[in-house]
Order: C-alpha cells, then structure tokens, then sequence
C-alpha cells in the first residue's frame, strides 16, 4: 500500500493547490513549497491564497487596498463601498466576457461548418451539372428532361448562391461602437 502525503504548493502569481506526494516526492516545476514565492503582497495573504484556491476573486480589505495611495503627493479619500462595488462589477464583466468567448467560439465552429456545407454543395452541384450534360450528349435524355433538369439545376444553384451570400453577410465584421457609460 502506497502512501502520500498531503503538500501544499504555491505559485508566485498567488496560486496554491494541495498535492498528494509520494514520501520524497518533489512539487511539480514552477511550484514552491512556501508562499514566500508569492511577491505580490496583496496576494500573499491567508484570505487571498483562500480566495484563489476557491477559484473567486479576492477583495482585500480596502485600508489594504487604499493605504498609501497618493495623487500627486497628496492622500486621496477613497469610499470603500465604491471601490467593493467597482472590484464586483469587475468580476462580473470578466464573466460576462469569458461567456462571450466561449459563444464565440461555438459560432465560429458552426460558421465554418456551413461554410464547408455549402462548399460542398457547390461542388454537388457542379458535379450534377456536368453528368446532365453528359447525359444528354450521350442521348439518355430526351430535351424536355435535359431543359426541366437544367432549370432545377439553376434554382438549386441561385439558393446556394444566396445561402452563400446570407453566410458572408451575417458573418461580415460588424462597426466598433462605443463602450456603454462613456
């Protein structure tokens, strides 16, 4: 029976993770068995190595977030409502742009994907085009079929032309507008 050792690594951008090692076993690179690695202090703390570890964001206690901080030399008042509230919609504007990556990143997959359908439809279609034509001079088809074979051909063409029209157009880079409450 094998046994480990529960172990805390760190990294220095404030990140820690319990590791479960074998008697001797090191860290994996890039972790450090103390926290002394962590240079930023804010991120150094009980509270913020917790919160990482949480996956949330940390929010230090706002003397510690405000203390010295100076405009032009001189100390400036902050409210520690305000700044609790502009670090939350922060984080909360990160999800909503990670969310918007990952919807991204689905539609581009589903972009290309029709992309290629509609690729290869047209290679059907040309394809069917030529076998019509072959077909006729071969005398397998009389004129009324070649000529009904044909028009559907075509309509069947126009809407893959317009399918593919409709994909560049909705696909197209849209005009960048300006950020909201500026």
């Amino acid at each position: 029976m094998s046994t480990t050792n529960p172990t805390w690594g760190y990294k220095p951008d404030g990140s820690g993770q319990i590791f479960d090692l074998a008697p001797g076993e090191g860290l994996p690179d890039g972790w450090h068995d103390s926290p002394a690695c962590i240079t930023d202090p804010a991120l150094a703390t009980a509270d913020a190595l917790s919160a990482a570890l949480q996956g949330r964001a940390y929010v230090p206690a706002v003397a510690d977030a405000v203390s010295g901080f100076r405009v032009e030399g001189e100390a400036v008042a902050v409210d520690a409502d305000e700044l609790a509230n502009a670090l939350a919609e922060i984080d909360r504007l990160k999800g909503v742009i990670e969310a918007g990556m990952t919807e991204n990143a689905a539609l581009v997959a589903e972009i290309e994907a029709a992309e290629k359908a509609l690729d290869e439809a047209a290679k059907a279609m040309a394809d069917l085009r030529d076998s019509l034509a072959k077909a006729h001079e071969d005398g397998r088809v009389n004129a009324a079929e070649r000529d009904a074979a044909k028009a559907a051909v075509e309509a069947l063409t126009a809407d893959l032309a317009k399918a593919q029209a409709d994909l560049e157009a909705a696909t197209a880079p849209k005009p960048a507008t300006a950020a909201k409450g500026k």
